[in-house]
């Protein structure tokens, strides 16, 4: 059953005295328990005397929320009791709970809910700040378990918050092992002070989080220069972005039919491929595809080279030779732009609208001569892509959508590499987006916290996205048929695959990323 033991975190031994009486109500409430308080030096002896292997990810965090967050989940599965965070105000002694051999939680209020669970597919947020558990409860080596591959995700909420709490709550094999009430048992005022006492339903509140904040530092609010900068930076781009898809023409040139139509029936497939310069990569990645669980009665190859000095042309017209009663087809084509870019400087800001509107030519030319009535599916895969689940096109289209990403590492585990694939979280145009804005795209830097990636959000089994990017990326072959491309230029300030998978979200064909479907990148 629940011990009756309290544990409780800071920083050091020294409580701030706005806490001071929070603190104390735990006390005043349950006379007889046994209080464990722990500072952040003592945190950390304990996990390495009890879980050394779990050291290495506790000390790479970046911040002390992170480490707190997870050693709560380590102090209840060892010790058991009841966990609040220095900000929770006990307000009714918790008898009525501590008969219970399951966890205890609560739900957030619906505010957050709203806020930060919707758009990760997630049906409710359980909160994190008020938590009871009988000890040695299993589930919580499994959402320790997941802790690992999140250690550089961008929100704490991902990394070891209330959002992977509830992925591993919902992902649980046994849901019994759960009591989960409404907000009002632990949680019952939001953020901004507002009591949901609808969300209660009759549910007791025995305490109260009063939501302090301590590990955020709240966004100033926009001032004056702000908005003139706002308005300047805005003026700016309008005069310089250069030429731009009109955004109803745009989706005016896609057709309805191929809109509302149902994802496919058939079963064919056609891997669209463009390349350059890939001489070195066409026979691993022929390799890879041969081991591919899929029919290859089903499978059609379609390769498109253009612009390449190294060979590639005869090397893939070479290699694919033998293939060519392996599979349902293979056709080879050409396009050539005579666009040279400088392969070491490529990824630079400046050089992106030029480079990515050839490799959308590219793509484009793929769809209009490479796809046939009879293909149900495009699975674009990049020449580079050199490992991958060979169950891969059947855990694609087993999503369920019309539209699918998998995870694109370089090492697995590791960072998202294809960073077009994400979430954005800032939506706001104000004058950091333009800030970010080069030669007409939206470019933030990879660590900014206006996007999250799919490395991201590892917890989850799937996300709808708002950008895609197609290192690989599945999609209705009758989208493309319809008219649903890669946008050559400026798309809402996106180009190539982020402008194709802002233009499908435009059109009411939301595209969705696996998390947890891991494909290699070559390591360079």
């Amino acid at each position: 059953m629940i011990p009756t033991i309290l544990h409780q975190t800071w920083r050091t031994d020294s409580v701030p005295a706005r806490f001071q009486g929070y603190v104390e109500s735990w006390k005043r409430h349950h006379p007889g328990w046994t209080i464990m308080f722990w500072n952040d030096r003592m945190l950390l002896e304990f996990v390495a005397e009890h879980y050394p292997d779990f050291l290495p990810t506790f000390c790479s965090y970046s911040h002390g929320v992170l480490r707190a967050d997870a050693a709560r989940y380590l102090l209840l599965y060892h010790f058991g009791g009841v966990y609040a965070d220095i900000d929770c105000e006990c307000v009714a002694p918790f008898d009525p709970i501590m008969g219970e051999d399951r966890i205890v939680l609560c739900t957030e209020p619906a505010s957050h809910e709203l806020v930060q669970a919707k758009f990760r597919g997630l049906p409710y947020l359980l909160f994190n700040g008020t938590m009871v558990s009988p000890p040695r409860h299993p589930f919580w080596l499994q959402l320790l378990s997941l802790l690992p591959g999140l250690v550089h995700a961008k929100e704490a909420l991902d990394a070891t918050g209330p959002c992977v709490l509830t992925s591993a709550q919902l992902g649980y094999r046994d849901q019994t092992a759960f009591a989960i009430h409404p907000n009002a048992l632990f949680a019952p005022m939001d953020s901004a002070g507002r009591m949901e006492t609808q969300a209660g339903n009759g549910t007791p509140t025995l305490s109260i989080h009063h939501w302090a904040g301590t590990w955020w530092t709240a966004r100033p609010a926009t001032r004056w220069r702000d908005k003139l900068r706002n308005h300047a930076y805005r003026f700016w781009h309008h005069l310089t972005r250069g030429a731009h898809l009109d955004e109803a023409a745009a989706k005016a040139g896609v057709s309805q039919a191929a809109l509302s139509a149902g994802r496919p029936s058939g079963s064919n497939i056609a891997i669209l491929v463009p390349l350059r310069d890939a001489a070195d990569h066409i026979q691993p990645f022929l390799d890879a595809l041969q081991r591919l669980d899929y029919p290859k009665n089903r499978i059609k190859l379609v390769f498109c080279e253009g612009d390449s000095s190294d060979g590639s042309w005869d090397r893939l017209k070479a290699a694919t030779a033998p293939l060519a009663t392996s599979y349902r087809g293979i056709v080879l084509l050409q396009k050539h732009l005579g666009t040279s870019l400088d392969r070491d400087k490529r990824a630079r800001p400046r050089q992106q609208r030029e480079r990515r509107s050839a490799i959308a030519k590219i793509r484009n030319h793929l769809i209009d001569q490479g796809l046939a009535t009879d293909d149900a599916w495009a699975l674009w895969i990049d020449i580079d892509v050199w490992r991958f689940p060979s169950d891969v096109a059947n855990q694609l289209i087993a999503a369920g959508h019309r539209i699918v990403v998998p995870n694109c590492v370089k090492i697995a585990g590791g960072d998202s590499f294809d960073l077009n694939s994400f979430v954005t979280t800032q939506p706001e145009k104000n004058y950091r987006y333009y800030r970010d804005i080069r030669g007409g795209l939206y470019q933030p830097p990879a660590y900014s916290m206006a996007r999250l990636h799919l490395s991201d959000i590892r917890h989850l089994d799937s996300i709808g996205l708002d950008g895609v990017g197609a290192t690989m990326l599945l999609v209705d072959a009758a989208l493309h048929r319809g008219g649903l491309r890669f946008p050559e230029i400026p798309y809402r300030d996106l180009i190539e695959t982020e402008g194709f998978g802002a233009l499908a979200n435009d059109l009411g064909i939301r595209p969705v990323g696996l998390p947890k479907l891991e494909i290699l990148h070559v390591p360079w």
